[in-house]
């Protein structure tokens, strides 16, 4: 009994210890992402000195002389807090999943090649005018800034599930594309209410307010808002005045048709 008294003594001495080394290990590679919030840093290519002032909620706030450092300021901040998001969202957004996760997103990286985000992208940047390339392109020397310096965790925790399933994966550089790509992206995702929206509107066109709301439930008025009520577009009107303004009939049926090819 001795003995096994012992031996369970040690066993659970040595969870304990391994425990904590896990602990203090996975802390570390925590902790050795996170943002740099104090001191000075170095950036090439500024046309003078930069701020960054972080308030009590840890949101940045850029002062800069110009333009063009004000967005690599962006950029640089961006990837301090967020970069394993850039990364991951850039390649939904271009159907590339498969570079980060192997084979099996093949059949993902198929589906959202389909949407034409990236093409649309190239399309949008070639016509763009000449402030606003520079723009994306200041935001993206800010974003490469970063990656100039870190790698691996140091970027994010998140690159240590690539680390584990031995995928040998780094990151690329930050092109303007990718910023367009992901906007694209953000738009379909957060979208997926337009078939609903345009429904609405063609019902607001005959029906009055209070039968619309039926379907169509408003916002609570005892919940927060942004808007103001007295804002046209907060909706503060009583649901029995008179049927909402419709949409013009041939942007309706544009709409529809649009919305009808989308479910096909």
């Amino acid at each position: 009994m001795r003995v096994l008294g012992r031996t369970l003594f040690r066993l659970i001495t040595f969870l304990l210890i391994m425990s904590l080394v896990i602990g203090v290990f996975g802390l570390f590679l925590i902790r050795r992402s996170y943002p740099q919030i104090d001191g000075e840093i170095r950036l090439v290519g500024l046309d003078a000195p930069a701020q960054i002032i972080r308030d009590t909620n840890g949101i940045p706030h850029i002062y800069a002389s110009s333009t063009h450092d004000l967005f690599v300021a962006q950029g640089y901040v961006h990837a301090q807090d967020r970069f394993w998001q850039m990364d991951f969202w850039r390649h939904i957004g271009q159907g590339r999943l498969a570079e980060m996760f192997g084979p099996s997103q093949v059949d993902s990286d198929e589906f959202l090649r389909s949407l034409g985000f990236t093409q649309l992208a190239e399309l949008e940047f070639a016509a763009l005018d000449g402030q606003s390339k520079a723009i994306l392109e200041a935001y993206s020397e800010g974003v490469n800034a970063y990656l100039a310096e870190h790698s691996g965790t140091s970027l994010s925790f998140e690159y240590m599930t690539l680390v584990l399933q031995k995928r040998g994966y780094e990151p690329e550089p930050w092109e303007p594309i990718d910023t367009l790509s992901w906007a694209r992206m953000m738009a379909w995702d957060l979208g997926s209410n337009m078939g609903a929206e345009i429904t609405r509107a063609v019902l607001a066109g005959s029906l009055p307010r209070s039968r619309v709301n039926e379907l169509y439930p408003p916002y609570p008025a005892d919940r927060p808002f942004i808007l103001p009520q007295s804002s046209p577009y907060a909706g503060g009107d009583s649901v029995d005045s008179e049927p909402i303004a419709g949409v013009p009939d041939s942007d309706l049926a544009a709409l529809l048709t649009s919305v009808a090819a989308q479910v096909a």
